[in-house]
């Protein structure tokens, strides 16, 4: 999706009593516009991401819809790792969402196009705990956001400071009916509803915590570790039967596998907590495997002993020959053409929903048709440079992107209470 003009579309340039200008459209939703636009209201102008809502056209399902993102929103908006909301505007036609807004895109393209976090293991630190506290605080007032994924992160300051947007599938309920809600890459498998042909719900916190799991492998590798949580997925079916599966196909730490390992669990209930999970990325010294780390896995043959030829018999040179000893481990090899089959599909933006649910993801601000490439083959040299392939750049603009992010170090966000809301008049 490309930013373009308001003039050739039919909104209006200017809101709120000429306060807000409506530059151009950064993307598109279910229900409405998302709007780079510039906000006098304080004086100087300040950058703004501006989301149309309309009022006309929408049943009443939609609408509830609409209030329900609006006012979990406004709850969840005074977190460092959420997108804040400055205030709604009310117009004939349609309401207006005024949000900050940055220049740095989402973390999709920081990832694919900038390579931002390859290697980089107190950077990819640092982002993940700023959206797992993100995600505790939602969960610390009841919300599950549902579609947490890099499309809807948004970053500032070179890519070291994100916050999480779009609630158009969050929800205040503990447990949900609504299976196929979410983006494919990110859902989890309780989620599909092909598990447990019983299950007539499923918890909905939870479902975030794999979300993230699945980020954490976006962040490490810049790929995805399967298309679907799904009983048909090969990949995803691979990793069940060993887990160890994944150290095969993506350069991963074993205490990063340890981490996924316990974030990735059929059973949601089974599922690594988020406080858990914060001390183990905190204790975590490598996400990235490493020269090191692959030379123990691998271990070298035995060296023979010296071989001691009688002075009466002939000296033969191939009496020297040891031959290799069966306790030797093979050197695993990327190249061999029977392991193709387990290379992970690529990061690419998600196309939404596995379903026709109108609960669905609003979307990928990133092209939705483009591919990257497959996982690159490693090899094992100390250079790091070639674990993630070079990547076409795509049109991807953020949906919103933030403004400055609290200080890194402190990486337990402090609590807060949320702010009332008031429901605009349109609902009443």
């Amino acid at each position: 999706m490309t930013v373009s003009s308001c003039s050739s579309h039919p909104h209006p340039r200017f809101i709120d009593n000429g306060y807000v200008q409506l530059v151009s459209v950064i993307g598109n939703g279910a229900y409405g516009v998302v709007f780079y636009a510039l906000d006098y209201r304080y004086g100087r102008p300040i950058k703004r991401a501006v989301k149309q809502l309309r009022r006309h056209g929408i049943d009443d399902r939609q609408r509830r819809f609409q209030l329900r993102e609006i006012a979990l929103h406004r709850r969840a908006s005074r977190h460092p790792s959420i997108i804040n909301m400055d205030r709604l505007i009310e117009e004939p036609e349609a309401v207006y969402v005024v949000m900050d807004y940055g220049d740095e895109g989402d973390l999709f393209a920081m990832i694919t196009e900038k390579q931002r976090y390859a290697g980089d293991n107190d950077l990819i630190r640092s982002v993940f705990l700023q959206i797992l506290d993100g995600v505790d605080w939602l969960h610390q007032l009841g919300i599950a956001h549902r579609d947490v994924k890099p499309e809807n992160i948004v970053c500032s300051a070179d890519g070291t400071r994100v916050r999480i947007v779009d609630f158009g599938l969050a929800t205040s309920e503990p447990t949900s009916t609504e299976f196929g809600c979410g983006s494919t890459f990110y859902i989890a498998p309780e989620c599909l509803g092909e598990w447990h042909s019983s299950a007539g719900s499923y918890p909905t916190r939870t479902a975030d915590v794999w979300s993230l799991g699945v980020i954490l492998v976006n962040l490490v590798c810049g790929r995805n570790p399967w298309r679907c949580a799904s009983p048909t997925d090969e990949s995803f079916a691979a990793f069940l039967q060993d887990t160890a599966f994944l150290r095969r196909i993506l350069p991963i730490s074993t205490g990063c596998l340890d981490i996924l390992t316990q974030i990735f669990t059929l059973e949601p209930e089974h599922r690594i907590s988020l406080d858990r999970l914060r001390h183990l990325i905190y204790e975590l010294d490598s996400f990235t495997d490493d020269a090191a780390t692959r030379a123990a896995a691998v271990k070298p043959p035995p060296v023979p002993p010296p071989v001691y030829v009688p002075a009466a018999i002939p000296t033969d040179a191939n009496y020297y020959d040891s031959p290799v000893s069966d306790d030797a481990e093979p050197v695993f090899s990327f190249d061999d053409p029977e392991l193709d089959t387990e290379l992970p599909p690529a990061l690419r933006a998600d196309s939404g929903s596995l379903s026709p649910n109108p609960l669905r993801s609003s979307g990928s601000t990133s092209s939705n048709e483009e591919r990257f490439p497959a996982t690159p083959r490693l090899g094992y040299s100390g250079d790091h440079s070639h674990l993630v392939a070079p990547t076409p750049r795509v049109a991807s603009v953020s949906s919103l992107t933030a403004p400055m992010f609290e200080a890194l170090g402190q990486r337990k966000s402090p609590r807060f209470s949320p702010a009332p809301f008031a429901t605009p008049a349109m609902f009443l």
